[in-house]
C-alpha cells in the first residue's frame, strides 16, 4: 500500500470530526469495559490518534496482515488495553466493575479520582470537567496526517504561551503526560489548567476554520460586512446552522477584550440551551456589534457568546446533555415505519407521520434522531446588530447584555477599562507567574478575578493614594494611566517569577496578591538583590506576621477588619508590611 493509499485510508477516520475513530473506541469500550458512560474518553480518543499516526508514520500495516480496518481495530485493542493497565494497576485502589473479553464481570481498581467528583476549593466544576477538552486535541491536529506543521497548526502554536506550545508539541512528538509534567516540572493542577486553556473554544476554533472559500461565500462576506446605514440598530434572525457556518469561517468574532471568556456555563446551563433550542423555546436574542476599524468594519459578538459557542460544541459532538437539565423528553413527528425499517405510505403514496419522543440525557449530537438534528441546525435566534460603534459604544453594551449567566464583579469593571488597557490586563494575566505559580484557582482565570487581580496590583503599586472599588479603578487607570505603566508591571511579575519559592507562592492568591506586587514596587526602588525581598517572604510567612511594630502586627489588622478592600485598611496594611521589610533589610525608618 503506498503512502498515497494509506493516507485516504487514515483520513477516513478523521472525517466529520473524527467520527469513525470515536465510533470504533466506544465499540472497544462496550464489548470490553461495560460502556464509555461516565469515562474519561478524551485521553483513549488521544491513544486511537497515537495508534494512527503509528501506523502512517512507521508503515506498521501490510496487506498479509489481513483486512486494514481489521488490524486498525486489533491495534486499537491493544493499545487501549495497555492504557486501562496503565492507569488501574494499583490494587489498592478502590474497585468498580467492567466486562472482560469472555463477558464476565470483573473488578478493576477505579482510577484517582471519579471525574465527577467537586474539583474542590469552591470550585463549581468537577473534575471531568476541568482536565478533559470539549474535543479531542490530538484528534484535531493529527487531522492531516503526516502533516503536523500545515498554517492552521502553525498559526495555532503562535498564540498560545511558550509553556502551552511546548506541551503541545510533546504531545504531537507523543511525548506521555507524566513525563511533560516532569520535564516542565508541572504539577496535576497546573498541567489541568494548562491544558483546558489551550483546548479552549477560542484557540481550538482556529483548527476548525475554513480559509479557501468561494467566490459566492467571499461575496456573501463581503456584503454581510460593509451594511451601511443610518440606522443606530438592525434586527433579523440567524439560524444554528448558520452560526456555525460562520464560526468556521471566523466571521464571527468572540474575541473582543472587553468581553468575558468563553465556557462560562456549567453543564446543566448547556444541557438547557440544548433542550430549549429543540422545544423551539423563544431565547434572549443575540448582541451584534459593528465597529470601523481602517476603514474595515468588523462584527463583534457581544452578547449570545456562550450560547453560540456551546451551541457550536454540541454540534461538533463536544459534550452529552446533563442529566440535571429541565426538560428531557422532547417530542418531535417522524416518518412510521414498517419492520424493515421502510417508509409506510397510505393509499395515495404519502408518508405518514407518527408522534414520538426521545429522551436527549447523556446524548451527543450524533446519537439525536435525524428529525431532531435538523431541528436542532434549523433553530433561529433573533438578533440585534448595532451599526458604528465606538470602542466606548462596544464596552456599554457588552456590561449591558450577559443575561446568560451575569458577568461577575470584575468582568463588569474590566469593561470600564476600555480596549487598549483590557488587552495589555489580559496579557499579564496570562503570563506564567499567575498559571503556574501562586494559589490561584482554575475558576478565576475564566471568571474574570485574575485580571481583577492585576488591576488592583497596578493601583496597589501605582497609584495607592486613589484606592477605590474596582469599576472607579478601571476608570481612573483609563483616564490616567499609560502603557509604560502595564509594561513595569509586567517587568515586575517577571522578576518575582525568577525567585519565587514554593514557601511563598502561597501568599500570591486572589485576595492579597495586590498587598505583595505592592510591597515589591517600593522593594524595587531600593536597588537590593529580587532574592531579598523573597526571602523577607519566606519570614513573614514563618513569623513576622506576628511581629509588633509600634504594638500592632499584621495579624491585629486583619482581626481589625473584615473589610480587607477599603482604602484606610489597604493602605494600612501596606505600610505596615513596608516598614516590616525596611526593618527586615536594615533599613532606619523613615528613610
Amino acid at each position: 500500500m503506498d503512502t498515497y493509499q494509506m493516507e485516504q485510508y487514515l483520513i477516513s477516520y478523521y472525517k466529520n470530526n473524527a467520527k469513525k475513530l470515536h465510533i470504533v473506541i466506544d465499540q472497544i469500550f462496550h464489548k470490553y469495559y461495560g460502556g464509555t458512560e461516565g469515562k474519561d474518553m478524551e485521553e483513549f480518543y488521544g491513544v486511537g490518534t497515537d495508534v494512527l499516526t503509528d501506523i502512517f508514520l512507521n508503515h506498521t500495516y501490510e496487506p498479509s496482515k489481513g483486512d486494514f480496518d481489521g488490524y486498525v481495530y486489533r491495534s486499537l485493542r491493544f493499545a487501549m488495553a495497555d492504557e486501562w493497565k496503565k492507569r488501574y494497576r494499583d490494587k489498592r485502589m478502590a474497585k468498580m466493575e467492567i466486562l472482560d473479553e469472555e463477558g464476565n464481570r470483573v473488578k478493576v481498581p477505579l482510577y484517582d479520582l471519579s471525574l465527577d467528583a467537586p474539583a474542590g476549593d469552591g470550585e463549581t466544576a468537577v473534575i471531568g470537567d476541568m482536565i478533559p477538552s470539549d474535543f479531542n486535541m490530538d484528534d484535531a491536529l493529527s487531522e492531516r496526517m503526516g502533516n503536523f506543521y500545515d498554517e492552521k497548526v502553525r498559526t495555532f502554536l503562535d498564540r498560545l504561551p511558550e509553556k502551552q506550545r511546548r506541551i503541545v508539541e510533546m504531545r504531537m512528538e507523543e511525548i506521555p503526560v507524566g513525563e511533560i509534567k516532569k520535564k516542565l516540572r508541572l504539577s496535576d493542577k497546573q498541567y489541568n489548567r494548562h491544558w483546558k486553556e489551550i483546548t479552549s473554544f477560542a484557540n481550538i476554533n482556529i483548527l476548525f476554520r475554513k480559509e479557501n472559500r468561494t467566490k459566492s461565500e467571499r461575496e456573501e462576506m463581503k456584503m454581510g460586512t460593509t451594511t451601511q446605514t443610518m440606522e443606530n440598530c438592525k434586527t433579523d434572525k440567524i439560524s444554528v446552522a448558520s452560526i456555525i457556518k460562520k464560526i468556521d469561517r471566523h466571521t464571527i468574532r468572540f474575541d473582543h477584550p472587553l468581553q468575558r471568556e468563553s465556557d462560562q456555563w456549567s453543564p446543566a446551563m448547556k444541557g438547557n440551551l440544548v433542550s430549549d433550542i429543540l422545544q423551539g423555546n423563544k431565547l434572549h436574542p443575540l448582541i451584534f456589534a459593528e465597529q470601523v476599524i481602517n476603514g474595515v468594519p468588523i462584527i463583534w459578538d457581544l452578547d449570545g457568546k456562550q450560547r453560540c459557542t456551546n451551541a457550536y460544541t454540541f454540534s461538533k459532538n463536544g459534550y452529552k446533555v446533563s442529566k440535571t437539565i429541565r426538560r428531557w423528553m422532547i417530542k418531535y413527528q417522524t416518518i412510521e415505519k414498517d419492520e424493515h425499517g421502510n417508509d409506510v405510505l397510505d393509499e395515495n403514496g404519502f408518508p405518514i407521520a407518527v408522534n414520538a419522543e426521545f429522551d436527549i440525557r447523556g446524548k451527543k449530537f450524533s446519537d439525536l434522531p435525524e428529525e431532531l438534528k435538523d431541528r436542532f441546525l434549523d433553530y433561529s435566534f433573533n438578533y440585534d446588530q448595532y451599526l458604528n460603534c465606538s470602542e466606548e459604544d462596544i464596552g456599554y453594551h457588552i456590561e449591558r447584555y450577559n443575561d446568560g449567566k451575569p458577568m461577575t464583579s470584575p468582568q463588569k469593571g474590566i469593561t470600564k477599562l476600555g480596549t487598549e488597557y483590557a488587552e495589555l490586563v489580559k496579557s499579564i494575566s496570562n503570563m506564567s507567574f499567575f498559571k503556574d505559580m501562586g494559589g490561584y484557582k482554575i475558576s478565576e482565570f475564566k471568571n474574570g478575578t485574575i485580571d481583577r487581580v492585576v488591576v488592583e496590583s497596578i493601583m496597589a503599586a501605582n497609584y495607592l493614594d486613589r484606592w477605590t472599588k474596582l469599576e472607579d479603578m478601571c476608570k481612573y487607570i483609563k483616564e490616567n494611566s499609560n502603557p509604560a505603566i502595564f509594561d513595569d508591571f509586567g517587568d515586575m511579575v517577571g522578576r518575582l517569577e525568577k525567585v519565587m519559592t514554593d514557601n511563598i507562592s502561597g501568599l500570591f492568591d486572589s485576595k492579597d496578591s495586590f498587598l505583595w506586587f505592592g510591597l515589591f514596587a517600593r522593594f524595587a526602588g531600593l536597588g537590593r538583590n529580587d532574592r531579598k525581598f523573597a526571602e523577607f517572604m519566606g519570614e513573614f510567612a514563618r513569623s513576622l506576621h506576628s511581629r509588633k511594630i509600634k504594638g500592632v502586627s499584621f495579624d491585629d489588622i486583619l482581626e481589625e477588619s473584615k473589610a480587607t478592600k477599603d482604602k484606610g485598611i489597604v493602605t494600612k496594611k501596606i505600610n505596615h508590611l513596608n516598614r516590616l521589610m525596611n526593618e527586615y533589610l536594615g533599613i532606619r525608618q523613615g528613610k
